[in-house]
């Protein structure tokens, strides 16, 4: 039994055990054999994906690298354009390096943005500087084109220098928009790889559920990082990094959305006032500080639907879609400017910041978002110049409207030529009806137009370096009058209006004293009159330069006192001499106790600090005598005379003094 069994039985077994353990090790092999190419499988999908991640990342911060650079170019470009406009309409040295400096930039922005690694930028700066150089060509063809012909600089620009200048500036654009679009489906490649390898890793690993868990719980993570990261990415490229705010670049998308939506949509261009003075005084740590205060302010202050931007520097914006009217614009900006009210603490610092806000408005100021923008800029500086705090886009604004560069061609070439004349109005001693001097008064006479009012050309010229040669000919016209009225053996003092801009300028001084010189006229008989706010824009500035005209023996007037907001610590610290008050107040006082009262104050208020004061707007003999009984010591008006040229001045003052007795 035991050997049969022996002999029969056990010879099977071996061989059972044999098999068994064969078909075990080839299940074995053949797990392992599996597993090994679910893994072959898995890395190979692990090492595309992770191809695919960091292109896609890759991808990302090029783009974010070439759109900061092609915005800098662009921006320096722009930059150069602007002065390159202001040089055609007034060539002046410091405008010339500013442009060359502008110009260089330019250059330096074209030449980082072809050495950018990746970009293949390389081969192409060559012909960027070509087109560069070209347009520089164009603008200074333009200057000396502006300076032959200021009437047909437009239609020069137009033709010849645009063409030069819109090939670069798409170069700029779209070499941003080209990476921005390769990022855009770098990331579309690597969400559908990601998608594959999730389906791809459930299918090989269903009968191993556990370890297909554990495969799939890492790849979910490799998955989320590399979402987040390209998130990351987006963020970055889209973002302002200090405050977290859209950039540039997101406001123009979604204000691109706005405008193909329904209904007008309004941008809001934010300029902080002092922050330079904030960033130099305290550091760039209280600068930081403040723009993110900031921030979280004008994001208090929006709807849901607005986007609050920053565009770099202390320069917010805000897009408002579907906003209605420019009164609702207005009132989100008076809200934006109250919430900036309150002091922002920093470091045991309390500091004030204050806005200037423009506001353009889609179909009305624009059609596209970079339309807008402009016009935005273009009421924010308004709205900051003229102290207004908030101000709507008006063509009337746009210095740079061919209406408005044709105006300042003809008048640059009015003073040239001649076409301005001055009208003289008398000033008459109270109460004796003695002429003590005349006001000169710019009036131009052109050959098309007719009389163009002073109050359209005057401010033209303030916003431009022309009110320079535009007052240094009132002045001069004016003193050779004097001249001539002198060897006639008339006695008349000139006045001649100036500008803030003059009294911010370190030559004007110089300008009067070449002027004085050329006239041989004693520096006393010539006064100057500037009024309240041109001296309060730059107190310290303007008390300097007023000082040296007074020590040169020239007479100074405020004009239009009781409108402005000079202080008494101002007034007694200022060299003037005579206080002109303002005709709104003079015009009524004969019926208006209260305009009485008011003059009859600051002419106390002049003799007390020692200072003459003249009433101007003069109508009627009642406020004639009324202004006498008060004590005012000149008068000018219609009543007395009205603006005349010089001939009929010199008769009507012959005939005055002629009355006079002896």
């Amino acid at each position: 039994m035991s050997t049969r069994t022996s002999g029969t039985s056990g010879g099977r077994a071996p061989l059972r055990r044999v098999r068994r353990s064969a078909r075990r090790r080839l299940s074995t092999h053949a797990a392992t054999a599996g597993l090994v190419a679910v893994l072959l499988v898995l890395t190979v999908f692990s090492v595309f994906a992770a191809i695919l991640n960091a292109r896609a990342t890759t991808e990302a911060q090029l783009s974010a690298s070439v759109t900061e650079a092609s915005e800098e170019a662009e921006r320096l470009l722009l930059v150069m354009e602007d002065l390159g406009d202001e040089l055609a309409v007034e060539p002046d040295a410091e405008l010339r390096a500013e442009y060359d400096e502008a110009s260089a930039a330019t250059r330096d922005a074209l030449l980082e943005l072809g050495a950018i690694p990746g970009t293949g930028h390389d081969a192409l700066v060559a012909g960027w500087l070509g087109l560069h150089e070209d347009y520089g060509q164009a603008v200074e063809a333009l200057i000396a084109a502006a300076s032959i012909d200021p009437a047909g600089a437009q239609a020069f620009e137009e033709a010849y220098v645009d063409p030069h200048f819109d090939p670069l500036e798409a170069v700029v654009e779209d070499e941003a928009r080209e990476h921005v679009n390769d990022a855009q489906q770098a990331l579309a490649a690597m969400s559908r790889s990601q998608l594959l390898l999730l389906w791809a890793t459930l299918a090989v690993f269903g009968v191993g559920l556990g370890l297909v868990g554990w495969f799939t719980a890492v790849l979910t993570r490799s998955r989320r990082e590399t979402v987040a990261q390209a998130e990351a990415n987006r963020q970055q490229a889209l973002h302002d990094a200090l405050t977290g705010l859209p950039n540039r670049t997101l406001l123009r998308q979604r204000g691109e959305a706005a405008l193909d939506a329904d209904g007008p949509s309004a941008l809001m261009l934010i300029d902080l006032d002092r922050f330079k003075e904030i960033n130099d005084t305290l550091g760039h740590a209280h600068g930081d500080l403040v723009l993110q205060v900031v921030s979280a302010r004008l994001r208090e202050t929006v709807r849901a639907a607005d986007t609050v931007a920053r565009l770099g520097g202390d320069e917010f914006a805000i897009l408002l879609p579907a906003v209605g009217d420019a009164a609702t614009a207005l009132e989100l900006a008076a809200r934006a400017l109250a919430a900036m009210e309150a002091p922002i603490e920093a470091d045991g610092v309390f500091l004030d910041v204050d806005a200037s806000i423009g506001i353009a408005l889609s179909g009305e100021h624009g059609t596209d978002v970079e339309t807008l923008l402009q016009n935005a800029d273009i009421a924010m500086y308004s709205a900051k110049d003229r102290g207004l705090g908030v101000c709507v886009y008006d063509a009337d604004l746009n210095e740079h409207s061919p209406e408005r560069l044709g105006l300042l061609g003809e008048l640059k070439r009015a003073i040239d030529t001649g076409e301005l004349v001055l009208h003289y109005q008398p000033k008459v001693g109270l109460p004796g009806e003695d002429v003590r001097g005349v006001e000169a008064l710019v009036r131009w006479e052109h050959p098309q137009r007719g009389t163009v009012p002073p109050a359209v050309f005057i401010p033209l010229a303030e916003r431009t370096p022309l009110i320079r040669p535009l007052t240094r000919y009132v002045i001069d016209a004016a003193l050779q009058q004097c001249a001539q009225w002198l060897a006639e053996g008339r006695s008349l003092h000139v006045a001649v209006n100036i500008s803030a801009r003059n009294l911010l300028d370190e030559r004007f001084v110089d300008d009067v004293l070449e002027a004085l010189a050329r006239s041989q006229v004693p520096a006393h008989f010539l006064e100057l009159e500037v009024t309240e706010s041109a001296i309060m824009a730059d107190p310290t500035r303007a008390r300097a330069i007023l000082g040296r005209l007074a020590d040169l023996g020239i007479t100074l007037s405020i004009d239009d006192f009781g409108a402005g907001y000079t202080s008494l610590a101002h007034l007694k610290d200022l060299p003037v001499h005579r206080l002109k008050i303002d005709r709104s107040f003079v015009s009524s006082m004969a019926t208006d106790p209260s305009n009485a009262l008011i003059v009859r104050s600051i002419v106390e208020l002049g003799h007390n600090l020692g200072l003459s004061t003249v009433a101007e707007g003069v109508e009627d003999q009642d406020t004639w005598e009324l202004l006498g009984r008060l004590g005012c010591d000149v008068a000018q008006g219609y009543h007395l005379c009205r603006p005349q040229p010089a001939d009929v001045l010199a008769a009507w003052f012959d005939s005055v003094q002629s009355a006079l007795p002896a």
